[in-house]
């Protein structure tokens, strides 16, 4: 089903923090609970592995247990990888939350190098078909600024993509919900 959206909807952001691949085993990840572009809800944290598989399962049990999870309607995320290579698979999520799911980057992703990665970790072409399995990135225009931000998305209707996008997109390319779950996770690694 593709999902149409009022004004004013509860929306997630996801970020994870930075992370020294040669120390950290595990990422912060934070959730920014929007209603709309303007009012930041809530706060969510839990904690992924480095380049691990738990992405989709640990960010669809912290969204699950929150309080706000009854008036969701709408993940987003930067990226559909997390935590390094650690893949989030939007139809899972979206069957294990019955959330519709968008990924925003600010720029085109390079699959052939994410692929050559990917070929050095576990299981990684079965990690390369779920990144593929999201579907390619379509560029859309998210602001004013006439640049492109780049999104994979399930369970949207792309028109009502597109002008959501332009409703919770305030400052620069990317919509508020992730642009401020990323500097929370920011602040966060600037505190462990």
């Amino acid at each position: 089903m593709n999902q149409q959206f009022k004004k004013g909807i509860k929306i997630i952001g996801i970020a994870c923090s930075p992370f020294n691949r040669e120390k950290d085993t595990l990422v912060t990840v934070i959730g920014a609970i929007y209603r709309g572009s303007l009012l930041l809800e809530g706060v969510l944290k839990t904690k992924v592995t480095v380049d691990g598989e738990d992405a989709t399962d640990r960010i669809a049990k912290m969204i699950k247990q929150s309080s706000h999870y009854q008036q969701l309607k709408l993940i987003m995320t930067r990226g559909v990888t997390i935590a390094g290579f650690n893949y989030i698979d939007q139809t899972k999520l979206n069957d294990l939350t019955d959330l519709s799911v968008i990924s925003v980057v600010d720029r085109e992703p390079d699959l052939e190098t994410i692929h050559a990665a990917l070929k050095n970790l576990p299981n990684g072409e079965e990690r390369y078909q779920i990144i593929m399995k999201n579907g390619p990135p379509k560029p859309m225009i998210s602001s004013s600024n006439e640049e492109p931000i780049y999104v994979q998305y399930v369970n949207m209707n792309e028109e009502a993509l597109a002008q959501l996008l332009k409703e919770i997109t305030i400052a620069g390319r990317m919509p508020e919900p992730v642009r401020v779950a990323r500097l929370i996770a920011l602040a966060e690694a600037t505190n462990e």
